[in-house]
C-alpha cells in the first residue's frame, strides 16, 4: 500500500506538478499573476495559499492539473492589475508561457534517460518462449528459444521494443526482422502483419501473432559507456517517442490499432506501482516516458489543451483579435465533453484489463 501511495504521488509531482511548475516559472517571468496552481481536479484534498497570494491546490481527481492566471477574458480585474493580466501581455509571451509546460516535462524526460543510461539499466532480453501453431509467427519460422535483434531495422533490446515496433510496422508486409537461435545464430525472416487482426480478447500485439514471452529470460545491462553517449541515447529515445506517438495517431485514425489498446489513468498508475517496484532506474524510464507522451499531448490544437490555447493566441495575431468570449466557451465546452467521452472509454479499456480479463 504504501509503495502503490509513494509511486502515484511521485507520477503526479514528477509530472503534473512539473508540466504546472514550467506554466507558473514562465509566467512569473512575464510579471503574470498566479492565482492558483492545482493537481488534480475536483475538492481540494490539500490547499494552502502562498505569500504571494498564490493558491496551492491537490484535487480529489488525480486526471491532470492547471495553472490559473490574471486574465480579464475570464474575470474582471482591478484596473491596476490588467497590466499582469495574462491576455494582457505580448503573444510571444503568451506562446512562451503555454509552451513552458511540454518543455518542462521533455527537460525533465532528458534528464531522467541521461541519469538511466548513465547509472545503466537491466532489462529481460526478448526471448519467445512458445509460438502457436499456424500463427503468423510460426508461418514467418520464428520458433521458441529464439531473440528478437531487430524488427525493420531497429534494435530491439526489450519486450518494450518489440511492441514500439510491432505497432509502427502494424499493417505493412514483408517487414524485415532479425533473431537469435538457441544455437546463437543470427537469422533472417519477414513478418507479413497486413492482413492480421487485433487479439480483442487478449489485448495484446504478441498474442495476435501468436507468441508468448519467456518472461524468466536472461536480463542484460544497458548501459552508455560516457556521458556523451548517455546524452546521445537520451537524444534518440525522445526522438523515437515522439515519433512513435505520431504513428500511434496515424495507426488509430486508421483503425489498424484499436482504440481498446489505450491506457487510462488506472493502468497508468497501475504501470507506475509496477515499474517502481521492479528499483528506482525502471521508475525514472517510466516517468520520462509518460513526460514525453504528456508534453506531445498537450501541444495538439484543441481547446482545453496548451495546443489548443496557442491555436488561439496564433489567430488573435492574424486577426489582429481574439475570437469572441461566447465562441471560445462554446468550443470548449464541446471539446470538454468529447474528452469526457474519452476518458470514460479509457476507464472502460483499464476495466477490461484488470477486472474483465480472465487470469
Amino acid at each position: 500500500m504504501l509503495l502503490a501511495f509513494l509511486a502515484i504521488l511521485l507520477t503526479l509531482f514528477l509530472v503534473i506538478g512539473i508540466h504546472e511548475a514550467g506554466h507558473a516559472l514562465a509566467a512569473h517571468l512575464f510579471h503574470i499573476k498566479i492565482k492558483r496552481i492545482a493537481i488534480g481536479f475536483g475538492k481540494p484534498l490539500v490547499q494552502w495559499q502562498g505569500r504571494s497570494g498564490c493558491e496551492w491546490v491537490l484535487g480529489r481527481w488525480f486526471l491532470g492539473g492547471y495553472v490559473q492566471l490574471n486574465n480579464t477574458r475570464i474575470a474582471p480585474v482591478k484596473p491596476e492589475e490588467e497590466a499582469s493580466c495574462f491576455d494582457k501581455k505580448p503573444i510571444w509571451q503568451r506562446i512562451i508561457v503555454l509552451l513552458a509546460g511540454a518543455c518542462a516535462n521533455i527537460i525533465t524526460a532528458w534528464l531522467a534517460f541521461i541519469l538511466v543510461f548513465s547509472i545503466g539499466i537491466h532489462y529481460r532480453i526478448p526471448e519467445i518462449e512458445t509460438v502457436q501453431a499456424n500463427s503468423v509467427a510460426a508461418k514467418a519460422g520464428i520458433m521458441p528459444q529464439e531473440q528478437f535483434l531487430s524488427i525493420a531495422g531497429r534494435d530491439t533490446f526489450s519486450w518494450q521494443d518489440v511492441g514500439q515496433e510491432l505497432i509502427v510496422s502494424w499493417g505493412q508486409k514483408n517487414i524485415p526482422v532479425s533473431l537469435k537461435t538457441s544455437t546463437g545464430e543470427i537469422k533472417q525472416t519477414t513478418l507479413d502483419l497486413s492482413q492480421i487482426g487485433f487479439n480483442e480478447q487478449a489485448r495484446s500485439l504478441l498474442a495476435s501473432l501468436g507468441l508468448v514471452p519467456n518472461v524468466k529470460a536472461a536480463q542484460q545491462l544497458l548501459k552508455a559507456p560516457s556521458l556523451g553517449n548517455a546524452i546521445q541515447q537520451a537524444n534518440n529515445t525522445i526522438s523515437h517517442y515522439v515519433y512513435f506517438f505520431l504513428i500511434i495517431l496515424k495507426q488509430l485514425f486508421t483503425g489498424v490499432i484499436p482504440f481498446s489498446v489505450l491506457l487510462g489513468p488506472i493502468g497508468l498508475f497501475a504501470t507506475s506501482i509496477a515499474s517502481l517496484s521492479q528499483g528506482i532506474l525502471v521508475f525514472l524510464y517510466f516517468i520520462a516516458g509518460l513526460s514525453v507522451a504528456v508534453a506531445f499531448i498537450n501541444l495538439f490544437p484543441i481547446p482545453g489543451l496548451d495546443g489548443g490555447a496557442i491555436l488561439y493566441t496564433l489567430i488573435e495575431k492574424i486577426r489582429g483579435e481574439p475570437i469572441s468570449i461566447a465562441l471560445e466557451i462554446l468550443i470548449y465546452r464541446l471539446m470538454m465533453v468529447l474528452l469526457f467521452l474519452i476518458l470514460v472509454q479509457l476507464l472502460k479499456n483499464d476495466l477490461a484489463l484488470f477486472i474483465m480479463r480472465p487470469h
